[in-house]
């Protein structure tokens, strides 16, 4: 949009306000003031006015009514209008418009009303279009910033539900023990989206009695429409229930599924394994994700290979099988990419042997024990609320036998 369009569309909308039915309040301590201000007002179309004889009246005026703009006398008894404004201002926080009428020439004192907090001064003897033209500009601009707050608390409320809805798309806590703790394992996990809403997803199957199925995924972007893609994935993944047992030709349908869904530029890293436990063997097929990290029971480290074509470039894309064994006392780390990214300080980005050390060293001095706790303290400290990107981490242990 061109600035003289948005110009004459700021127009369009300032025009298309209704300012007739606002409440106004005029203070003056003269009568004949306070009448002639009304007559001009109510000339205009203003019906809905009330009135007070000097600052104490003004307040308790404001308490009761509400207005929607207050004309101010600033010379008068009892209270001025200097007091009136620091009131309404300092100690009950309103944002009502108010216009304070002046007779003072001097800088400096003109200067003290905008500090105590008036919106506007205008000049006595009041003159009559400039009154109009100023309440009119204030009661629009009002009116206007109400609406976008309501409108910035409705779009925070309707991100809250959303924000609520994504987070339904996760495994239970109960769903994931029953399926890990029958098949010999234990299974930690860490969601946060950097920004209410996120494009990361995590999903766990059952397969038979023996095995399982986990199914970590990162979309590229942020926000409304990394989540709305989170939100098909998730619904493909779980009604893809052919090969779940095969995690080649699981992430290849996957694939194929996402090259028709998800507009150009946009793609996902994935790692999908299946364990089992009768063969203490994890079978995976991955696409560019970061490295996964397996630590042998007896301190060993392997950096497991997860390359692989990113979803949602090509619909031939094939997916190779690999596997591992895990033994009791074994642990496989999985990880989106912010636990390695820093986007401030490259420097402090990790490589896969640096997570490999970190990992084999939290779970040596503390084993498995608040182990999300304590990587994400090392890592980021006290900085976990300003991710800029979303974070999943997964932690699968097979149980000591």
């Amino acid at each position: 949009m061109t600035d003289k369009a948005a110009i004459s569309d700021s127009g369009a909308l300032m025009d298309s306000i209704v300012t007739e039915d606002a409440r106004i309040l005029i203070v003056d301590d003269l009568h004949s003031s306070r009448m002639l201000i009304g007559s001009v007002l109510s000339a205009a179309g203003y019906n809905d006015l009330h009135y007070a004889a000097d600052g104490i009246e003004a307040m308790a005026a404001i308490g009761e009514l509400s207005p929607d703009l207050v004309v101010l006398d600033l010379i008068m008894p009892n209270k001025d209008g200097y007091a009136v404004c620091r009131e309404v201002r300092e100690d009950h926080r309103l944002n009502v418009p108010i216009i304070v009428q002046s007779g003072l020439q001097e800088a400096d004192q003109r200067l003290r009303v905008f500090d105590d907090g008036a919106t506007d001064i205008i000049t006595k003897p009041i003159n009559a279009k400039e009154l109009l033209s100023r309440v009119k500009l204030h009661l629009e601009r009002r009116r206007l910033i109400d609406s976008l707050e309501t409108y910035h608390r409705r779009m925070q409320d309707e991100l809250g539900m959303a924000e609520s809805m994504q987070l339904e798309l996760l495994p239970t806590s109960e769903h994931v023990d029953r399926i890990v703790r029958e098949r010999a394992c234990r299974l930690q996990s860490y969601y946060k989206a950097s920004n209410s809403l996120g494009g990361d997803l995590w999903q766990i199957f059952p397969v038979d009695e023996d095995r399982f199925s986990l199914f970590m995924l990162d979309l590229s972007g942020h926000g409304v429409s990394a989540a709305i893609n989170a939100f098909r994935v998730h619904m493909i993944a779980s009604e893809q229930v052919e090969c779940r047992d095969d995690p080649s030709s699981w992430l290849e349908a996957l694939n194929r599924r996402l090259c028709d869904i998800l507009h150009v530029g946009h793609f996902a890293t994935a790692f999908y394994g299946v364990f089992d436990r009768t063969a203490s063997r994890l079978d995976y097929a991955a696409s560019a994700a970061p490295q996964p990290v397996l630590v042998r029971g007896d301190g060993q480290v392997d950096v497991l290979e997860s390359s692989g074509l990113l979803l949602g470039c090509s619909s031939v894309a094939t997916y190779e099988r690999r596997s591992v064994t895990l033994d009791p006392g074994d642990s496989l780390f999985l990880y989106s990419d912010a636990l390695v990214e820093d986007f401030n300080d490259p420097l402090a980005c990790l490589e896969p042997g640096d997570v490999a050390d970190l990992v084999r060293e939290l779970l040596e001095k503390g084993g498995s024990e608040h182990f999300m706790d304590r990587i994400l303290s090392t890592r980021f400290g006290a900085r976990t609320e300003d991710l800029s990107d979303d974070l999943t981490l997964l932690l699968l242990q097979r149980e000591s036998a």
